[in-house]
């Protein structure tokens, strides 16, 4: 537990190197994440529960993705990192590109997996009010569409379901509405750190942005793994970080030297 904002975070810090902080979508916690431990063999990987998901403490005032990023500083000041590579997975992303917008500073690298700089594909849209929309009546649904959606065995949804079943639902809903209302579009070409997105190949609706970054993020690289969907970080992890490895050697560590 790392104590920021006057609030407990659960956190997990193993390995060693340049750091990479994994940053969940709404409900799933840091758990999603857990195969990405596999990358401590080269880098110091960080994983936590945003507020109100898992076991980190909840907040009483409206989550925003400007005070999720300010989080995230927080979580590097009290890890006394100075500078990290920031993984987003999914509505993850917001926070991650919201940071390296506010800090670019102490962003070394910026990985997008299933990333999007807003909410506009109609499919998108519906996919996000749909889920608001059953969060609002059953979190217990969205919560067990979540685990089985993401996990392959029966261990994965388990582990993610300890996450989503002690999540608080009000930051939970919170978390979605602030993701499916922000935008980063026109900022896009500000982003300075080097980028990567990650894609699934049979995620059409979300991979629709690979122009987005492609043509607005100057030094962006695009990725797809063929024959994948959405949940790339846990379904398809050994190339998911395969990718993310080549990119931190090739496009950050270069960069940094």
């Amino acid at each position: 537990m790392v104590h920021v904002h006057n609030r407990q975070l659960s956190i997990s810090d193993k390995g060693e190197g340049m750091p990479v902080i994994f940053l969940h979508p709404p409900g799933l916690g840091k758990e999603v994440f857990h195969y990405q431990d596999h990358l401590t063999e080269h880098y110091r990987v960080i994983r936590y529960d945003m507020c109100g998901h898992g076991d980190s403490e909840g907040i009483d005032e409206p989550v925003t993705i400007k005070l999720l990023s300010e989080e995230l500083l927080a979580v590097l000041d009290a890890l006394d990192i100075d500078k990290a590579v920031i993984c987003g997975y999914s509505a993850g992303g917001s926070v991650a590109q919201e940071f390296a917008l506010t800090y670019p500073e102490r962003t070394a690298g910026l990985i997008l997996s299933g990333g999007f700089p807003r909410v506009v594909n109609p499919f998108l849209k519906a996919e996000f009010l749909l889920g608001m929309k059953i969060l609002k009546h059953s979190p217990h649904l969205l919560g067990k569409i979540l685990t089985t959606s993401h996990g392959i065995k029966q261990e994965d949804r388990d582990r993610l379901w300890k996450t989503v079943s002690r999540t608080n639902t009000q930051n939970w809903y919170d978390f979605y509405d602030a993701s499916y209302t922000y935008s980063c579009y026109h900022l896009l070409p500000s982003i300075q750190p080097p980028t990567l997105v990650i894609y699934g190949q049979n995620a059409k609706h979300i991979k629709v942005h690979v122009k987005d970054y492609e043509t607005l993020v100057h030094n962006s690289r695009i990725a797809i793994v063929r024959h994948a969907f959405h949940e790339v970080p846990i379904r398809e992890w050994h190339v998911f970080n395969q990718i993310v490895d080549t990119f931190i050697q090739n496009g950050v560590n270069k960069t940094t030297k």
